[in-house]
């Protein structure tokens, strides 16, 4: 992963680098692949969000209704551009090429960064 984000909780760090491929085939896509690929992002980061929540759940993690917030604004994020993109598809390059990647670092480092402590500490995974 760019940056040393890796969390070192395998099936999340799996998740992170999975959209972080993504992200970077959407950043050398031709016009046509943009939006299919912007969708599957979103598609990808729902799947993500919700495999993190199961977690949650079942370990009762003390954080959980920061973490669900943060989850449902970037998700409303990336929603909200790809929609505009359809329309505009500067605003969906915009977002990709100037805000996706500093979105998704500071949602490791500031939120799952803490979940991951949770875990290690509790010995959980």
């Amino acid at each position: 992963m760019n940056d040393n984000l890796e969390l070192n909780i395998p099936l999340i760090d799996e998740k992170h680098d999975e959209f972080l491929e993504i992200l970077a085939k959407i950043k050398s896509s031709n016009k046509p692949e943009f939006l299919p690929l912007f969708k599957e992002m979103i598609e990808h980061t729902r799947e993500h969000f919700a495999f993190e929540e199961e977690l949650m759940d079942k370990y009762d993690f003390y954080a959980k209704g920061e973490h669900l917030e943060e989850h449902k604004n970037l998700l409303h994020e990336m929603e909200y551009f790809y929609e505009k993109a359809q329309k505009m598809p500067i605003f969906g390059h915009s977002y990709i090429n100037d805000y996706a990647y500093d979105k998704f670092k500071r949602h490791i480092i500031n939120i799952d960064s803490q979940f991951a402590m949770f875990l290690k500490d509790k010995d959980l995974i």
